[in-house]
């Protein structure tokens, strides 16, 4: 009988060749190349062990934010990225991020219409959430995008932190109109 370790280590290569594919494609894949039967949930334990081989664990992810804000910081000075951590027990655990890069803020302020409009959209997944962004209109027409942020719910709260950050970012415009 294979195991997890053993599917994992035979689906690595194809996950990477074919990350749009799932469980039962793993399993059809196994079953065909090396003539075994194997379990629906052995195929999908086996391609969860393989994406953590691949991509690491979401937890141990989440460390890597900080790195990436300091290398955004880095290359685009000027960038704003606020990530906020909670308490949570004895750990310290992600609570919300915003980014808005400085050439988005620059796109905005020379060349975009005077009117912002944010959004969010939910996040599924291990991990929930909402995607929280704010958009403008440049002279083409077309959309703009100028700043994102990831939060667990829409709550005023969070609502009113975006807002906060987005106007740190941007500043007061003359003739601002905000849309939602």
């Amino acid at each position: 009988m294979a195991s997890q370790g053993w599917i994992a280590d035979r689906l690595s290569d194809w996950l990477k060749k074919n990350p749009q594919r799932g469980p039962k494609d793993a399993k059809e894949k196994l079953e065909e190349k090396y003539e075994i039967k194997v379990k629906y949930s052995k195929a999908w334990l086996g391609v969860y062990v393989a994406l953590d081989q691949i991509h690491g664990k979401y937890e141990e992810n989440f460390q890597l934010l900080f790195n990436w804000k300091a290398e955004i910081e880095k290359k685009s000075p000027g960038t704003l990225v606020n990530i906020e951590l909670q308490k949570v027990g004895k750990k310290m655990c992600f609570s919300r991020m915003f980014v808005d890069f400085k050439p988005c803020v620059d796109g905005f302020l020379n060349g975009c219409k005077p009117y912002i409009g944010v959004d969010a959209t939910r996040l599924t997944g291990k991990y929930t959430g909402q995607l929280t962004y704010a958009t403008s209109v440049d002279g083409h027409n077309w959309l703009f995008y100028m700043a994102f942020a990831i939060f667990d719910s829409e709550t005023d709260d969070n609502w009113l932190w975006f807002m906060q950050q987005l106007h740190a970012a941007i500043g007061s415009p003359s003739d601002l109109s905000y849309f939602n």
